[in-house]
């Protein structure tokens, strides 16, 4: 398969959201190449970031941007998926992490047919 797919228990980001001035929207990504192609996955994503970011003070995106924290990302292993974000009192995004989770799994393995 490709390069994400790595040795057991070696893991590796496939996706990641974080702050970039220079985004129409105030936020970049960057992910693998089987899941550029997949604009729906994307924008389920890039909505999963915006509302992240809504969720932070101004003071805390500064940081986050001086510092390259990133809002979220995506990693993979062998075994599965799994993701962090920035902890947000105010926003509860498992189920919605569950719905790109899964989104990102169907468009991995219709890419691998």
């Amino acid at each position: 398969m490709e390069e994400f797919l790595m040795a057991e228990n070696q893991e590796s980001i496939i996706m990641s959201f974080f702050y970039d001035q220079e985004s129409p929207s105030g936020v970049g990504f960057e992910t693998i190449e089987l899941l550029s192609q997949g604009k729906d996955t994307l924008c389920l994503a890039m909505d999963l970031a915006a509302k992240i970011s809504d969720s932070l003070p101004e003071e805390a995106k500064a940081v986050m941007a001086e510092e390259g924290v990133p809002l979220y990302r995506i990693f993979t292993d062998q075994k599965g998926f799994w993701s962090e974000w920035c902890d947000t009192e105010a926003l509860n995004v498992e189920e919605e992490m569950k719905k790109l989770l899964d989104r990102i799994a169907s468009d991995l393995e219709q890419a691998a047919h």
